[in-house]
């Protein structure tokens, strides 16, 4: 007489699971690359640099990250509103001039820093940044088990 086996596949939290890891993993590298950008962001007063954030679902209101960045303030008030629930981890600098210093490979900054700054960095640690993500949610696998 034959044994027959069952599974139970939890699909749903398996994804709930994974989602978590991953998008925890991915803000943690988000940080890693912001951390670098700030370094390589063109310094005229700092703004720039302190206007750089990681979200998740969505992009924080970059009025109030700049007005605060231009303070010298903590940006905690732009994140007032709900995230989206978009599964996206977002690096961003929030000024207006933000994108113009990004793209303009001639300009000289006064005292540091260079074009490209995000973008480079970004480059350069994406693929360290997906490992470190898969290990993540490889864990978090193993431990719901």
């Amino acid at each position: 007489m034959s044994r027959r086996m069952r599974s139970k596949w939890r699909t749903k939290e398996a994804v709930e699971i994974v989602v978590k890891a991953g998008l925890k993993a991915l803000r943690t590298g988000g940080e890693n690359i912001l951390t670098h950008s700030i370094d390589d962001a063109p310094v005229e007063s700092g703004t720039l640099r302190r206007s750089g954030t990681v979200t998740v679902g969505a992009l924080p209101d970059s009025a109030a990250v700049y007005e605060a960045a231009e303070a010298g303030k903590e940006h905690k008030g732009a994140f007032t509103k709900e995230l989206g629930k978009e599964a996206t981890v977002f690096v961003s600098f929030n000024t207006p001039y933000a994108r113009i210093m990004h793209e303009h490979l001639g300009y000289k900054p006064k005292l540091a820093g260079g074009p490209k700054y995000l973008e480079s960095n970004f480059k350069k640690l994406k693929r360290k940044t997906q490992q470190y993500a898969q290990l993540q949610i490889k864990k978090a696998l193993r431990k719901a088990k």
